[in-house]
């Protein structure tokens, strides 16, 4: 049984879009992306000078405390209860047998899986059937999937579930002392310790900032500026690329395509590549008109510094793995795109107008 998902589509995710799809092996000619007369197809709206709130960013004791208790949570181990009784907010190993009309369905049974009752994003009804049932139980829950539930085939149907509980998953968090800094950091000292954990969270906070600025900058540059139209080999790779994305996540879940992409996404195929092109567009006509360029020393940093962030330390080993180099892989061109992106981001936040949250309130 798939849990419910939200339908979210953030720039970060169209921003992230072409590496994920480039990690997928997808291929792409090494060229300037959009390399013709852009004015055709989109006109710029104002990007400079636009208002955005800036949130005053700070950390407190209590955000130190709950950050470090996190990080014993973090660490706990954990081990099967094989008695008990099942109880909200537990992690619980249970297997299940659905079933429609007495028949079994597609992905509608398992032997086993872990879910933290009272969030398990089942279906109503199913984590409080479960809550009270001791281990080894077996247990039939009579219920009715919601009418908008994402698998048409069963929307709307009443549903028997027949439950087994196999464990319960207790938590064994350590003690917050000397030991435990010292195992779980370079810090030697209870206060030190305290301190790096509130540089973490200071920077955090500010890379959080940095990007609800982004979007919301982002955002009103793109409203602002008008397609004209589509050109088509863009919208036709993009188009290639968002299935070959998506399609095996469709077949996964027993889903049409099309119908995947509404339920996951909140939008055809043709309004997010639609969505995707527009955007791109609107980058590189700044980019244009601002005169913003990556040189080839820019885009070597720009790479190491890429390949750093997603944890491939060795580019030979990355070929020895792939067959072909990081870059080889997922396409310079790519790679250009993705970080052209980045840097007109950044050039539109910069020529933002910051106001502060408390001022933004007033207003």
């Amino acid at each position: 049984m798939i849990k419910t998902n939200k339908k979210i589509v953030s720039f970060i995710m169209i921003l992230c879009l072409t590496l994920s799809l480039a990690a997928c092996g997808s291929k792409s000619e090494d060229k300037e992306p959009y390399d013709y007369d852009l004015s055709e197809y989109v006109t710029l709206g104002d990007y400079t000078g636009i208002k955005v709130t800036e949130e005053a960013i700070s950390v407190s004791g209590d955000d130190v405390k709950a950050e470090i208790q996190n990080r014993l949570q973090q660490a706990s181990t954990t081990t099967e209860d094989k008695e008990g009784t099942a109880a909200a907010g537990q992690t619980v190993n249970i297997a299940y047998v659905g079933k429609i009309d007495g028949k079994e369905f597609e992905g509608g049974s398992t032997t086993g899986t872990n879910i933290t009752l009272g969030s398990s994003g089942y279906i109503d009804g199913f984590d409080d059937g479960v809550i009270g049932m001791k281990v080894g139980e077996t247990k039939t829950l009579n219920l009715q999937f919601p009418e908008d539930y994402w698998g048409k085939e069963v929307a709307g149907k009443p549903v028997d579930f027949t439950v087994t509980l196999n464990s319960i998953t207790v938590s064994n968090v350590p003690e917050y002392n000397i030991d435990f800094v010292k195992a779980n950091s370079k810090s030697t000292t209870l206060e030190e310790y305290e301190k790096s954990v509130k540089e973490d969270l200071l920077a955090q906070k500010e890379a959080n900032a940095k990007q609800q600025m982004q979007n919301s900058v982002w955002n009103t540059v793109v409203d602002n500026a008008k397609v004209l139209k589509y050109p088509d080999k863009e919208l036709k790779d993009i188009k290639e690329t968002i299935k070959t994305q998506y399609e095996p996540y469709a077949e996964q879940y027993g889903m049409e395509y099309a119908d995947f992409m509404e339920q996951m996404l909140g939008m055809t195929e043709d309004e997010y590549a639609k969505t995707i092109v527009h955007q791109e567009m609107v980058i590189y006509s700044i980019a244009r008109k601002e005169g913003i360029t990556i040189n080839d020393s820019e885009y070597d940093k720009l790479l190491k510094d890429y390949m750093k962030e997603q944890n491939i330390t060795s580019d030979k080993e990355f070929k020895a793995q792939y067959g072909a180099s990081f870059e080889e892989y997922v396409g310079k061109a790519n790679l250009m795109k993705s970080f052209m992106m980045e840097k007109v981001l950044d050039f539109v936040v910069d020529q933002s107008v910051k106001v502060p949250a408390e001022e933004s309130a007033k207003a």
